[in-house]
């Protein structure tokens, strides 16, 4: 029988995978000057979409939602602890230890949400083709991912050698 991964490991590894995405995006804001994910407007999308509205081309422009900056944060959140319980039962399913490079590999496999499903819903076009400097949001979405990956990598070994 495969065992599956503890809650704890999820919430842990999913957390770190967050943090190293914060920095990783930190990073890449300080160094192209690019401004920083707008949570309100994400945290919009997600309460538009509980209400029955995944497809809102103008997000940006939508009228501003009771509580969505802290529905952004949730939404981010609870998105990076289920990616990291995914992430984690494949390396059981795979038999495989938690490694900086499969960690890397999954943070830009998970960079399809959002340029082929989130985007698009939002009215920036698939991979951000609709917006003003596509290669820029492609660039941070690169950095995030990659580095939520490589975080995701590293709370998950943190957590194997704990007892």
């Amino acid at each position: 029988m495969r065992r599956l991964p503890s809650l704890l490991a999820i919430l842990v590894t999913g957390l770190a995978g967050a943090t190293a995405a914060d920095i990783g995006r930190s990073i890449y804001q300080w160094v192209t000057g690019f401004p920083a994910v707008n949570w309100s407007v994400t945290g919009r999308w997600f309460l538009m979409v509980l209400q029955g509205q995944p497809y809102v081309p103008g997000i940006g422009t939508a009228p501003s939602l009771p509580h969505e900056l802290l529905a952004g944060h949730v939404a981010y959140y609870t998105i990076a602890v289920v990616f990291a319980g995914v992430y984690l039962t494949l390396l059981g399913l795979l038999k495989r230890p938690p490694t900086l490079w499969n960690g890397l590999i999954f943070g830009v496999v998970t960079m399809a949400f959002p340029f082929f499903v989130q985007m698009p819903l939002m009215g920036a076009g698939v991979l951000a083709s609709a917006t003003a400097t596509p290669w820029l949001v492609i660039g941070r979405t690169l950095v995030h991912h990659s580095s939520f990956g490589l975080g995701l990598g590293l709370g998950a070994m943190v957590m194997r050698r704990l007892p």
